[in-house]
Formats: structure tokens, C-alpha cells, sequence
């Protein structure tokens, strides 16, 4: 059982040296990002212990302070006192390094434009317009002779600027979606990308070689790496990028799925824990702006649990 909170007229001690440690390497593994349910299922238990919840939210405290500092003032600092700071700042160190070094570096290398739990607009080189959906990102790479976008992460939607000599492409995971004068939303969702068109007409390609499908204004399709591109259902014009307008709507979404799409509007991380494949597919309209009210209700609807933990981690399982 976690312990009691603190009360004003008693405060709890600082904790000890082990567990700051302990609690500042827990830190550093949320912030990186790199989990699995086995770790998440040790960290629970960890914060159980007590003293233990006490210390986390006390380093999480000190994580959050990190930041430009003064300089030091011109009288001797003690000698344990300074070593101990040395000690801490080498500590702090090494938990943003780590915090950098995480699954996702190499997109803040690579991407030109990035949205985090916010929808973002974009203005294109060539006066074309995009809309990024929370936790996407782009890299725009324009030449002489073709306009090409990278879908590094998430979904987007294009209006693009006609310019019949500089055909507008959008790559993700190794296929391409070109432009023939017209709107349009590229999405990725684990390995497989899917287009729809809003206006004009757009061709997709699984690779890079060809092979092109035409999609005219609500037409839709989907591609693996690699694979082939396959037609969908067509989905009605004021349905496509519906998050612009702030809605996220889930048509024959696994659960899986739904608990990702909705993950990506919260400003904590979300964790699966559990098989959810057998659990019925979500058709469901939640608000982006509401991400804890949508997934309590996704929850509620699908069957699920949803522990909350300290710093807005939410744990997702199959309800017992």
C-alpha cells in the first residue's frame, strides 16, 4: 500500500541516498521511453514500498527544476557540500542524456516540423499548407525538380500549391503518395500508412518503383512496406482529418489501436499491458482536447482498467 501523503505539520525526510538513486534511475526510464510490462510491473511494485512514492515525486521535483542556473557565488563552498553537488549534477547529467538517447532521437535529428500533444500548422516552401496531428512529424525535402515530404511519425493533412513542373510527393514507410492538384491525409499507424483523398485526385505506390493506384475525392487505401496497396471503404468527405476540427473519430479500430490514437493527445505515457486482440473493434467519437475523459470512456466501453501513475502515466489492461 502506498504510504500516506505528507502533512504540513510533519513533513517527511529527504530519502535516503540508495532510494534518490533508485528513484532517479526510474526517471530516467520513463523519460526514455524505452518500456516494456515486465519493467512497468517492477516500477509499480517499487513504488509501492514505502518511502518509496515519497522519493520519486522528490527527484521528480528536482528533474523538473533542472534549467539554467546563476553563477556560483564568490564565497567557498564546503567541501562535502560541493562534492555532493558534483555528485547530483553528474547524476542529472547522465538522466538528460538518457532522456535524449531515447527511442524517438533520431526524429528530433531528422524531422524539419514536429507537433507534440497539439495540433500544429505548417507553411510549406512552395506555399502549400499542412496540418500535423499530436505527436507527428515531417521533413521537408524540396529540389529543383520534385516537392518531397517525409511522414516520419503520426498523420497529416496537405493543400497543396499547384505547380505542374515539381510533382508533390509524401513518403512513409517506403511507399509514395504524389499529388495530382488536390487535399489529401497520409497517416501511419504501426508498419502500415493509409491515404484518403478530400479533393482532387492523388496516385499511391507501395514503393518507391510504381505501381500506382488513383484515388479520386473520398477514396482511401492502405499499404505495408514493402507490400501492396489495397482500396478501403470509402468514408465521407466531412469525416477525413476530422481531428483538425478537434474530434477523433475510430471506425473498426482494434482496441489497441483506439488506446494509441488517444494516447497520442495525453501529456503523459501510455502503457498496454495485456493482450487486448480478442476485445471487440472500437467504433466510437471521442473530443482531442478531453484525452483522460476519452480514455475512462474507452475503458468503460471496451472493458478495460486504467491505473494512473505519477508523473501521467496511465497503465491500459484487460479488465480482471
Amino acid at each position: 500500500m502506498s504510504p500516506h501523503p505528507p502533512s504540513s505539520s510533519s513533513p517527511l525526510p529527504p530519502p535516503s541516498d540508495a532510494v534518490a538513486v533508485q528513484a532517479r534511475a526510474w526517471i530516467a526510464w520513463l523519460a526514455s521511453g524505452a518500456t516494456d510490462a515486465g519493467q512497468m510491473r517492477a516500477f509499480e511494485q517499487w513504488l509501492g514500498e514505502p518511502g518509496h512514492r515519497h522519493a520519486f515525486e522528490h527527484e521528480r521535483q528536482l528533474w523538473r527544476s533542472l534549467g539554467p542556473r546563476p553563477p556560483a557565488p564568490a564565497a567557498p563552498v564546503p567541501r562535502r557540500r560541493r562534492a555532493r553537488w558534483h555528485a547530483w549534477s553528474v547524476a542529472a547529467a547522465a538522466l538528460l542524456a538518457l532522456a535524449w538517447v531515447a527511442p524517438d532521437a533520431w526524429l528530433r535529428l531528422q524531422a524539419d516540423h514536429r507537433s507534440t500533444r497539439a495540433i500544429e500548422r505548417v507553411s510549406l516552401p512552395d506555399g502549400s499548407r499542412a496540418v500535423l496531428d499530436a505527436d507527428s512529424a515531417i521533413a521537408v525535402h524540396y529540389d529543383g525538380h520534385v516537392r518531397r515530404i517525409a511522414l516520419l511519425r503520426g498523420q497529416a493533412w496537405f493543400e497543396v500549391a499547384h505547380e505542374p513542373s515539381r510533382p508533390f510527393q509524401v513518403e512513409a514507410q517506403g511507399g509514395v503518395v504524389e499529388d495530382i492538384s488536390t487535399a489529401f491525409a497520409v497517416s501511419r499507424w504501426n508498419q502500415e500508412v493509409e491515404a484518403v483523398v478530400e479533393q482532387g485526385r492523388v496516385r499511391v505506390a507501395a514503393t518507391d518503383r510504381g505501381g500506382w493506384t488513383y484515388l479520386e475525392a473520398g477514396q482511401r487505401a492502405r499499404f505495408a512496406p514493402a507490400g501492396r496497396v489495397t482500396r478501403r471503404d470509402d468514408v465521407a468527405l466531412d469525416r477525413i482529418a476530422a481531428w483538425r476540427d478537434g474530434e477523433l473519430l475510430l471506425e473498426t479500430a482494434s482496441v489497441e489501436e483506439a488506446v494509441q490514437r488517444i494516447a497520442r493527445y495525453r501529456s503523459g505515457k501510455t502503457f498496454v499491458r495485456g493482450d487486448l486482440s480478442a476485445l471487440p473493434a472500437v467504433n466510437a467519437a471521442f473530443r482531442i482536447d478531453r484525452p483522460e475523459q476519452a480514455l475512462d470512456a474507452l475503458a468503460v466501453s471496451a472493458g478495460l482498467s486504467v491505473t494512473r501513475l505519477p508523473m501521467g502515466v496511465a497503465i491500459v489492461a484487460p479488465a480482471q
